[in-house]
């Protein structure tokens, strides 16, 4: 018999699979986009000359489509261990979130019923998909959040983020990069399925860190690279994640990479200033795909 925290066989092997249906599911969308262009729109050439927005154009449709899927979808009734997938890390994650906060790509906003403590004074959604920011509105105004969330229209490049921030009042004119002088704009990130999608892990990792004042929270619900060398990995999960990765996953699944090794960069973003104050995360799902590390990175005050 399996133990609650290992999946049967039967269980690992639909694992091993469930990426395809999200990939098929998001190629579907490519392929729509594309007909409507050249035999709806009339433009012939869009899917040759005017490729990525296209492309952008159907990931945005195909995460409000996924997105409202799993919203619709019945709560999952506990079990001993509490966790059953990756949705079940984000709750407790989420529950630390405080003060002026950024959260770094909220898509559609499935987390907005997460963010509506009174603890949380004001959200700034960094969000590059235009065509998701109705959809996060509207779900912010649902929630009750609306008055204190505030859309970002960019992602956490540097040369978007910060006069983002700056159009905000959040840095002061004149700022170019983010490095220990900034001194600090949040209390708490929240990076929730968007680290692996990012242009520069590593970059990025440091610009979030110089964002977050001392004592300020990294929040992390994110899948990364599968850990195959060590015990609680798979290798066959990892030779998978790249099947996938061959296959477009991250051409149709918005810039998605699995191979990343998303702890390692956070850790790696404080070493110049000492380390993190603390650090709590944990690993999950090790022997799929999509396995996970859920916790809090805690800057030093």
């Amino acid at each position: 018999m399996a133990s609650i925290n290992e999946p049967t066989t039967k269980m690992w092997l639909a694992s091993l699979l469930e990426p395809s249906l999200l990939l098929l599911w998001a190629m579907s969308y490519h392929v729509k986009v594309n007909l409507e262009a050249v035999f709806k729109r009339g433009q012939i050439l869009a899917p040759l000359l005017q490729s990525g927005r296209l492309r952008d154009e159907a990931f945005g449709r195909f995460w409000v489509s996924f997105s409202n899927a799993v919203d619709s979808q019945p709560p999952r009734p506990p079990t001993q261990a509490g966790v059953q997938s990756s949705s079940d890390l984000i709750p407790p994650v989420l529950a630390h979130a405080s003060g002026l906060v950024l959260d770094v790509g909220p898509g559609t906003g499935t987390q907005m019923p997460l963010l509506r403590s009174p603890a949380i004074k004001a959200i700034y959604g960094a969000e590059p998909c235009h065509g998701l920011h109705a959809k996060l509105r509207s779900r912010a105004n649902a929630e009750g959040v609306g008055e204190k969330y505030h859309v970002l229209p960019c992602s956490v490049v540097v040369s978007e983020l910060v006069p983002a921030l700056q159009k905000q009042g959040l840095l002061p004119a004149g700022t170019t990069a983010l490095d220990q002088t900034t001194g600090g704009v949040f209390d708490s990130i929240i990076c929730v399925r968007v680290l692996c999608s990012v242009p520069d892990l590593e970059q990025s990792a440091r610009d979030l860190y110089a964002l977050l004042k001392p004592g300020g929270k990294i929040l992390v619900v994110e899948h990364v690279v599968n850990p195959w060398r060590t015990a609680k990995g798979s290798v066959v999960a990892r030779m998978m994640q790249a099947l996938y990765g061959f296959l477009g996953w991250s051409w149709y699944i918005g810039d998605c990479r699995m191979n990343r090794d998303t702890e390692k960069a956070l850790r790696g973003a404080a070493e110049s200033d000492g380390g993190w104050e603390s650090v709590e995360v944990e690993r999950w799902f090790g022997r799929t795909c999509m396995p996970y590390i859920a916790g809090t990175f805690v800057k030093r005050g």
